[in-house]
């Protein structure tokens, strides 16, 4: 009986397409791992840093303090590969904690996201998880801020003044509209909830819109912070448990 043989294809051909579909996971998605120390050193750069505010990376994540609290107190941590272009649709995700208490109306403490545009670092937009006091009364909100050539432009925050300690922010970007909106998600719901959006082309944001002039070609610039005004936070206060982007959606 004759035997038919079987034609395999080349080992070489096979590895290529392995690596083809390696990419393409790679490009649809990126989780940081904020638990291993080596990763995160080489993913999570020391950027900028002003007072006494000291992002440190520990057992569970990213924890922001201060000891000896001034009038601006920050420190930022640029992402290293997050790979965002104008010209291709994300969302970035951040799992963040802020049990922190705002005494004063001069007293602000915050943790989030930061995106530049690589090209003109005077633009930018911010969304993070903000304790403070809005006319008396404590708050703890999803603050957004989008600024251009230096100047802040327009602003937003969540409805819900009292969301929860522990919560969830996505910023997602839309490249044909070039707009960015903001929701959060707090743990005991299943629903994203959306606090607004800016345009960074000039229109399509519902809570304003800014001139970057950024071609579709150029990339933005990911870092991740810690802010306070006036407060001594301490461990365990305020916190990035984890970091993801999500690319092509």
């Amino acid at each position: 009986m004759k035997m038919h043989s079987i034609k395999s294809k080349p080992t070489n051909y096979i590895a290529f397409a392995f690596c083809i579909l390696l990419q393409s996971l790679n490009l649809q998605g990126q989780s940081f791992d904020l638990l291993d120390p080596k990763s995160v050193n080489r993913e999570f750069k020391p950027a900028f840093q002003s007072g006494d505010g000291k992002l440190v990376h520990g057992d569970s994540g990213f924890q922001y303090t201060t000891e000896e609290p001034t009038e601006k107190d920050y420190d930022y941590r640029f992402v290293v590969p997050a790979r965002l272009r104008a010209g291709k649709d994300f969302e970035i995700i951040a799992d963040l904690t802020n049990g922190s208490i705002a005494e004063s109306s001069s007293e602000v403490a915050s943790i989030g996201i930061e995106v530049y545009q690589k090209n003109n670092l005077s633009n930018r937009l911010a969304t993070e998880l903000s304790v403070a006091r809005l006319q008396g009364y404590f708050s703890r909100t999803i603050f957004s801020q989008i600024v251009a050539s230096g100047e802040k432009m327009f602003d937003c925050f969540s409805s819900d003044l009292r969301v929860p300690e522990r919560s969830k922010i996505k910023l997602k970007y839309n490249s044909k509209l070039k707009v960015f909106s903001i929701h959060y998600l707090d743990f005991d719901k299943i629903n994203w909830v959306s606090v607004g959006s800016f345009g960074i082309a000039g229109d399509g944001g519902t809570s304003g819109n800014a001139h970057w002039k950024m071609r579709s070609s150029e990339t933005f610039l990911l870092y991740v912070y810690g802010f306070s005004k006036n407060m001594k936070i301490y461990d365990g206060d305020i916190q990035l448990h984890s970091l993801e982007i999500n690319h092509n959606l």
